[in-house]
C-alpha cells in the first residue's frame, strides 16, 4: 500500500476509533467540503468535531486508490438520516495530510 493511501485510510480510522487528534493532519492542512473551505489543523478539528458528534453514528471504508502524494477513499457515513456515501481526495507529504476535497451530499448534514 502506498503512502497516501494508508494516510487516507488512517484519516477515516482515526474518525471511527475516536481519535480525530491523533491523525497525521499537517499544520496548515486545509479541508475543503461543500461547506466551504476550512484551513489550519486545530481550526479544522475545533470546528468539525462537534459536528461530527451530532452527525456521525459510523463509519465504513469501502475503497482506496492511491500513490505516493495523493489517494482517494470511498467510505460510508452513517448518521440520523441514514447512509451518506461519500469521497475524500486527500493530498500528502511527508507522512502527514495536507489538504482533503470531500464530495458528499450535505442536505441531510445539520
Amino acid at each position: 500500500m502506498k503512502d497516501a493511501e494508508r494516510l487516507a485510510r488512517a484519516w477515516i480510522q482515526g474518525w471511527i476509533d475516536g481519535k480525530p487528534d491523533d491523525i497525521p493532519l499537517a499544520e496548515n492542512f486545509t479541508h475543503s467540503s461543500p461547506f466551504g473551505t476550512v484551513s489550519g489543523r486545530q481550526k479544522y478539528l475545533d470546528w468539525v468535531k462537534p459536528l461530527a458528534e451530532k452527525n456521525v453514528q459510523e463509519l465504513s471504508i469501502v475503497k482506496t486508490l492511491g500513490d505516493d502524494t495523493e489517494a482517494v477513499i470511498w467510505f460510508e457515513m452513517t448518521g440520523p438520516e441514514g447512509p451518506v456515501p461519500s469521497v475524500d481526495w486527500i493530498h500528502t507529504e511527508n507522512g502527514e495530510i495536507t489538504a482533503i476535497h470531500s464530495f458528499y451530499d450535505a442536505s441531510s448534514v445539520k
